[in-house]
C-alpha cells in the first residue's frame, strides 16, 4: 500500500504528542504493541490500516518509502503484524475488526508504559551497544526486572532485605491474580531469566533467591490460593 501524507489525515488517533519523541525511538515491534495497548485502553479498535497510519504518523522517516517519506509504505507493519499475531504470540483478534494483546502482549505493554512514564527510552544515537542476538521483545521485560526493589537489594548487597512483595513485583502478579494469568506472567519471566542469565548473572541469582524464599507463596499463587495477612 502506497498513499501520500496529502490524501488522507494522518494524524494519530491513540498517541498523544508529548509521546511521539520517545515512541520514536522503538523498534516497529514495539511501538505496534504501544499502539495496541493504548488503543485498548481507550477503547479505541483499530484496524490493520490503522496501525500501519499511526506508526507512519508517529514516525514517517521510518514507515515510508526509503528515501520518500511523503509515501507511506506498509510493508514492514504489516509483516510485523503477521509474525506478532502468529509466532510471537503478541496479538489476537482479526485485523480487519480490531486487535487485542494476549497475556504476553500486555507484560511488554506494561513494560513500555513503564520506559516512557520514566522517560528511559535510549535515543537511537545510544543504540550502538545493541545486542541483536537477543530478542527485541525481551528487551522491556529485561530492563523492567532490573528495576525490581528485589534486584536493586541484591545489587546493593542486601538479600536479607528482600520480602514478599518484592516476589509479587518481580513477576508482575499480585494475591488477586487468577491462577492462569500467574502461571503465564511466571512462565514469561522465567523466560526473561534464562535468555539473560550468562549476561547478567545478578539478574540469575535474584530469581534463584526469590523463588527459594517464597516457594510457598508460589505454590500457593498457582493453585488459586491466598494467604490473609494480620
Amino acid at each position: 500500500m502506497v498513499v501520500t501524507k496529502t490524501e488522507i489525515n494522518i494524524a494519530p488517533k491513540v498517541i498523544d504528542a508529548s509521546e511521539v519523541r520517545q515512541l520514536k525511538e522503538l523498534s516497529t515491534e514495539k511501538l505496534i504493541v504501544w499502539i495496541i495497548g493504548k488503543s485498548n485502553e481507550l477503547g479505541i479498535r483499530l484496524t490493520r490500516e490503522d496501525v500501519v497510519l499511526e506508526c507512519w504518523a508517529v514516525n514517517p522517516d521510518k514507515h515510508s518509502l526509503r528515501g520518500y517519506p511523503q509515501y507511506l509504505c506498509s510493508h514492514t507493519v504489516l509483516k510485523r503484524l503477521s509474525d506478532m499475531k502468529g509466532k510471537r504470540g503478541v496479538l489476537s483478534g482479526p485485523g480487519k475488526f480490531g486487535y487485542s494483546l494476549t497475556e504476553v502482549g500486555k507484560i511488554v505493554y506494561a513494560d513500555l508504559k513503564g520506559l516512557i512514564r520514566e522517560e528511559a527510552v535510549l535515543p537511537s544515537s545510544r543504540r550502538v551497544t545493541h545486542d541483536h542476538s537477543i530478542s527485541d521483545m525481551d528487551e522491556a521485560p529485561y530492563r523492567r526486572l532490573k528495576k525490581t526493589p528485589a534486584y536493586e537489594k541484591l545489587r546493593e548487597g542486601h538479600p536479607e532485605q528482600m520480602v514478599e512483595m518484592d516476589f509479587l513485583y518481580f513477576y508482575g502478579i499480585n494475591w488477586h491474580t487468577k491462577a492462569t494469568l500467574v502461571h503465564g506472567r511466571l512462565k514469561n519471566v522465567n523466560t526473561v531469566v534464562s535468555t539473560f542469565s550468562q549476561k547478567d548473572p545478578l539478574l540469575k541469582e535474584v530469581h534463584q533467591l526469590l523463588n527459594n524464599k517464597y516457594a510457598n507463596v508460589r505454590e500457593k499463587l498457582l493453585k488459586g490460593g491466598e494467604i490473609k495477612h494480620v
